[in-house]
């Protein structure tokens, strides 16, 4: 009796704390309020962060783009230009202009700095997918629905064109240093350019399916892509080798965003945000919350931002979401799902 009296409280003490170490931060959940007669809030398909920390840009079916002000969380601003879904939003690295494309073929440029008037639009466009800002210099790339990449000069509507081969282009981004500006989409392949002269910089198959979106890691040479197929694979760019392939059983991916140096959240069909270590190939623990397909991941030193078809857009504390314990799954002890 002695023994069981003194053994219980400890256990008791075990379990609660196990209990607690594995409870997610919760995320602070915003609706978009309905504009324009629309009858409820938009599905939430682009995110931008300002670069200086003020604003958050978001964007979805409705055709407009809300400036969400983040030291309150709350709406400010309304722009009005497309006319279709806006699927792609983005920051110039100085925070002065805000890029959106979509469903409307229309590429246009905001001047956040001038009660974000438009300062150039693009129009005759095809339906775009993404569309982002260099890292220097205010080069803008841009992909959608056919085989081509676009490289659109400052202030012109000059477009040079780069031939992917493949006809549904998703995703686009820049690696810090400018060496690279890779596309990818429908065929699971990333193609890959000099950004400064156009010219190709390999071709390589990363996925069996659609990919959907792709980031370099900060500073670094590495390439996480996420995809169709259910895998969030890591790419060493210059060595041109995939390091991990990553199964995530059972969700199609739509999104990744860079955390830190190692880590990256990813998101998809499935509702959940998944927290993936790209150094060892692991997936650490996930976010619930979002009741609808998660579509866009972005993040910031501070904040990790989601948004997706339930019309929410959520904002989680970084340092919390670091600080989760590390519960693994590792890739080898789940089935590969079938596609």
């Amino acid at each position: 009796m002695l023994q069981k009296a003194i053994l219980s409280p400890l256990l008791l003490i075990f379990s609660v704390s196990a209990a607690f170490a594995q409870v997610p931060p919760a995320a602070e959940v915003l609706r978009l309020k309905p504009q324009d007669g629309h009858p409820s809030s938009p599905v939430i398909t682009a995110l931008a962060i300002d670069p200086e920390g003020e604003f958050l840009a978001a964007a979805g079916d409705d055709h407009l783009i809300r400036i969400i002000d983040l030291a309150t969380f709350s709406e400010q601003y309304v722009l009005r230009q497309h006319y279709g879904w806006v699927r792609t939003l983005d920051f110039r690295s100085d925070g002065r202009r805000l890029v959106s494309a979509g469903n409307d073929g229309q590429v246009v440029v905001w001047d956040r700095k001038n009660d974000w008037q438009i300062k150039q639009s693009m129009p005759d466009a095809p339906p775009m997918a993404c569309v982002r800002f260099s890292p220097v210099g205010g080069i803008l790339a841009a992909v959608g629905f056919d085989p081509q990449l676009f490289l659109l000069q400052p202030g012109t509507t000059r477009r040079p064109v780069l031939e992917c081969g493949c006809n549904d282009l998703r995703t686009v981004a820049f690696s810090d240093d400018m060496r690279l500006v890779v596309a990818a989409g429908r065929s699971g392949d990333a193609h890959l350019f000099d950004p400064g002269t156009g010219q190709p910089a390999g071709h390589f198959e990363l996925h069996d399916g659609r990919i959907r979106d792709l980031i370099f890691m900060p500073g670094s040479d590495l390439m996480v892509s996420v995809s169709e197929d259910r895998k969030v694979v890591v790419f060493d760019s210059l060595g041109g080798e995939v390091l991990h392939s990553i199964p995530v059983p059972g969700c199609k991916l739509f999104t990744v965003a860079a955390l830190d140096s190692t880590r990256v959240a990813v998101g998809g069909a499935d509702n959940l945000v998944r927290i993936v270590d790209i150094s060892r190939g692991t997936i650490l623990h996930s976010l619930p919350g979002h009741t609808g397909s998660i579509a866009v991941l972005k993040a910031n030193g501070k904040y990790l931002f989601s948004g997706g078809f339930d019309a929410t857009i959520r904002r989680w504390p970084l340092q919390a979401i670091l600080q989760q314990p590390r519960t693994v799954q590792r890739p080898d002890e789940t089935p590969s799902p079938k596609r």
